[in-house]
């Protein structure tokens, strides 16, 4: 019996890790060094959404275990974005700049790649339960709190793991930028900019998926 073939989008997924693993292979080898391993870790974490994302679009109704899913996808969604924001991590080697910077624009993207596809995924499992009006504010949050959840973890100097066992810590973080925001605009400078962005290539992403799917068809 044939195996089942993967689908392109996981085909093409399966061919930037290992394209963005292999850039970073060539790098440890040649430096003898570790550094920049994480970004492996982070990658991994990248693909999470987009598993449950698939499991979610099984979901018949809008019931108990789909808000489980959208929960549990919700907080590993800022993952995929939080990539983008791991050239805040590189720093000066003997080894070309031009190629670290190459290096961490594949894993970005490559970690982008499934954010934008969940969130579309979402999206869509949305739109069979709710009404557009309520699906588009319900995607535009969920952009919000990923983007400010990146902004506390990297920003703010808080570590990912003080989210679950610094609780404390995180709402008097939160409540200052909420009770305080004229003393905190940075942060908020530094969430609208990542809501836009964010925003920008999913539309972006959109049009380009949909415009495959017509030349497809």
């Amino acid at each position: 019996m044939r195996a089942a073939k993967l689908p392109y989008f996981e085909r093409v997924l399966l061919f930037a890790f290992f394209f963005s693993f292999g850039i970073l292979f060539y790098r440890c080898l040649f430096t003898l060094s570790l550094n920049y391993t994480f970004f492996l870790w982070n990658l991994l974490i990248a693909f999470v959404p987009y598993i449950i994302s698939k499991r979610l679009s099984t979901c018949k109704t809008l019931n108990a275990k789909a808000l489980f899913l959208l929960t549990l996808w919700l907080l590993f969604f800022p993952g995929c974005i939080y990539l983008f924001t791991d050239m805040l991590q590189m720093h000066e080697t003997n080894f070309p700049i031009i190629y670290d910077v190459c290096m961490f624009l594949s894993f970005a993207a490559t970690g982008m790649l499934p954010g934008l596809m969940s969130l579309k995924k979402v999206e869509t499992f949305l739109s069979h339960h709710i009404s557009g009006l309520f699906v588009k504010l319900s995607i535009l949050l969920s952009i919000f709190l990923s983007s400010y959840n990146i902004v506390l973890v990297r920003f703010l100097h808080l570590k990912s793991w003080n989210i679950v066992a610094d609780c404390k810590r995180m709402l008097h973080a939160s409540e200052k930028d909420i009770l305080f925001p004229e003393s905190n605009m940075h942060t908020w400078i530094s969430i609208f900019i990542l809501v836009l962005l964010i925003d920008l290539v999913y539309a972006g992403f959109k049009q380009l998926n949909r415009f495959e799917r017509v030349r497809i068809i």
